[in-house]
Parts: structure tokens; sequence; C-alpha cells
């Protein structure tokens, strides 16, 4: 899927669940990321993490990629405001058909619905091994398919979510709504699991982002929020919870 709208892109981003989502994952891009090197946001669109890493370390260079120019342009303009356009480059490029040389990235992260968007989830894969370097980490964040499951299937056609949906979905991964394919597929952690065996990559870190659904309410509330936060990072990396979480993460050294 292509996204044409950074502008509208943003603004359905701009909630509190989602703002939750971008804070556990830079929880974890803290710990890991290289102290200096490069970084390449596969699918990075409109740059919210490649900010985000820009601002944990001064000393890393940035490639935002993505396949849509719209969601670029939207990225550059928040680089240039945030005086971070000389440390972050955009390049339009196809997960699939990544335009670097081998062994040229220290971290490699595609992260949020990209790689779920991908047609060819194997050669997808293929190209972020290609180019991360020997010992260099991926990070990759997928659609997680029991917590989709389970979430259409409490929803149901209020949300346009039809019985025929949640079926083709179970069949297929691929997410349905309004008797509509989304062409966004999940995963569980075990299918993760076995696309960095396929390289003999060692996994670093797994972990759901959120792991909870939440009710949307309370995350405006300044003392809920704490002790939903406290629950989150208490429990996001648990083996038998991952797979009902919204977001998949799975970082592995090449």
């Amino acid at each position: 899927m292509k996204y044409s709208n950074g502008k509208k892109y943003d603004q359905q981003m701009d909630n509190p669940y989602v703002q939750l989502w971008y804070e556990m994952v830079e929880h974890y891009l803290r710990m890991y990321l290289p102290k200096s090197g490069r970084v390449l946001d596969a699918g990075g669109g409109t740059g919210e993490f490649s900010i985000r890493v820009a601002n944990i370390n001064k000393n890393l260079k940035i490639i935002n990629c993505d396949i849509s120019e719209e969601m670029l342009e939207k990225a550059q303009e928040k680089f240039e405001s945030l005086e971070l356009h000389k440390r972050i480059e955009n390049k339009i490029c196809d997960i699939m058909n990544l335009s670097f040389e081998n062994d040229l990235f220290d971290y490699v992260m595609c992260l949020g619905d990209a790689f779920s968007f991908c047609e060819d989830n194997n050669q997808a894969f293929d190209e972020l091994v290609r180019v991360t370097k020997p010992s260099g980490k991926i990070h990759l964040s997928v659609n997680a398919f029991w917590g989709n499951f389970f979430g259409m299937m409490a929803k149901g056609p209020d949300k346009k979510f039809y019985f025929e949906d949640v079926m083709n979905y179970y069949q297929t991964h691929i997410i349905h709504q309004n008797c509509k394919s989304m062409k966004c597929k999940s995963f569980t952690i075990e299918e993760l699991e076995e696309l960095g065996r396929k390289h003999n990559l060692r996994i670093i870190k797994e972990f759901a982002a959120p792991i909870f659904t939440i009710f949307g309410k309370w995350l405006v509330d300044a003392e809920k929020l704490k002790k939903i936060k406290e629950l989150q990072y208490r429990h996001c990396e648990d083996k038998n919870l991952l797979n009902f979480g919204n977001h998949l993460n799975i970082i592995f050294e090449k």
C-alpha cells in the first residue's frame, strides 16, 4: 500500500494510543541503537521514527526511505522545521528492491505497517538483511495476527468488520474490512522467528507495542495512563502474550 497524503497520515496518527506505541518503540531504540554509524528507516513515511532516532543519538546518519513521494515531502518539512535535515536524508525506494549496496547499515528498522504491506514479504526481508552490516541489527515490526483477529471479532459490523471479513482474515492473514482486502498482512511471532532462522540471524529482543488494547479515554487521564504504561512495560515481552498485542517487534543481529 502507498499512502499519498503525509499531512492526513500524521493527523490520523496524532492520538494517545499511537503516541503510546511510538513511546514504547523509542524505549527499545534507546537500548539497541548503535553509538555511531548508519541507520535505515525502511518504509519510514513521514519520518516519525527517523526523528526519534536523530534525537536519541546525534552521531547517527539516517536515511528515511519510502515508496511515496508525498509522504517523504511531509517528512522533509518536519526534518527542516526541527533542523534535522542535515542528518536525515530522504530517499524514494521500495523495500522489496532497496537501492543500497550490501552490508551498508548498522541498524535497519522497518516499523509500523510497512513490512505488512509488502506484496512479497520474503523478498522484502531478504533485502533488509542484505543491506545490514555483519553484526548489525534488524528491527522489524508488523501487525500481530491474533491481536487483530480478536479485535476484529470484538468490533464486528459496527466497525465494518463483517463475519466474512474475519473468516477471510483467519484464512489468509490479510486484513479484510467492509468485504475488501486491505492488502495488509499480519504475522505471529513464530513466523517472524522463522524469517530470522532462514538467514541464520540471532534474536536479540521480542516485544509487542502496545501489548494491551486500551479504552481510549483512559489514555487522557494522567493517573490512569501512568498505571497503563507500567502494565505495558511489565508485560510487553511476555512470550505468552506477545501474539495478542498490537504490533509485534523483533530485533535480530546479523
